[in-house]
């Protein structure tokens, strides 16, 4: 399947790929089978704009999220947010939400050391790994709300439609809810 300007996105498929990327995409699969979770999945283009999650969304008929790993300047406390796709992020306004000082992004170094992901691939199935145990999950409410949502599966090239409930019973984490007031911005 071609979406816009090219993006690749294969046909949506079901089970796990025949080869895993890393240990993060295995184990997140392993989890999902093991628990006879029913999932839909696809593989792309990287997919890191917002152009490119339209063409995700339109392969699912689902919106993506993003999701955003954030951390405090020591680098002891993390935050694993997950807000919409096309709404902007403002640390401060994240922050002043949870009643927490300044946050910043977490680095890659942090990401892999924590997530077992890349930049453009944070995925909520991260706090499946030991080293996330004690990173808080915060999400939009919105976000919350709906039946299903699309994530990565660690790899900026393979995403995952997934329901909420499913997810937060498999990560064994319910988010702490949060309001995010920016405007949704589309692309041009």
């Amino acid at each position: 399947m071609e979406g816009k300007k090219g993006f690749y996105t294969s046909e949506v498929m079901t089970g796990a790929p025949e080869m895993f990327k890393t240990e993060t995409q295995k184990l997140i699969y392993e989890s999902l089978d093991r628990a006879g979770i029913d999932y839909k999945r696809i593989e792309s283009d990287p997919g890191i704009s917002m152009d490119d999650c339209l063409n995700i969304d339109k392969a699912f008929g689902i919106e993506t999220v993003k999701t955003i790993l954030l951390t405090n300047r020591q680098k002891n406390k993390l935050w694993l947010y997950v807000t919409h796709a096309r709404k902007a992020f403002i640390t401060r306004e994240f922050g002043a939400s949870l009643q927490i000082p300044r946050v910043s992004f977490a680095d890659e170094e942090l990401m892999m050391k924590i997530l077992g992901t890349a930049h453009g691939a944070a995925t909520p199935f991260g706090l499946l790994r030991d080293e996330a145990r004690d990173v808080t999950f915060v999400m939009d409410k919105d976000v919350a709300s709906r039946d299903k949502i699309v994530i990565t599966d660690g790899d900026p090239c393979g995403f995952i439609a997934i329901s909420n409930n499913d997810l937060f019973s498999l990560i064994g984490k319910t988010p702490v809810l949060i309001e995010n007031p920016a405007e949704i911005i589309m692309p041009e």
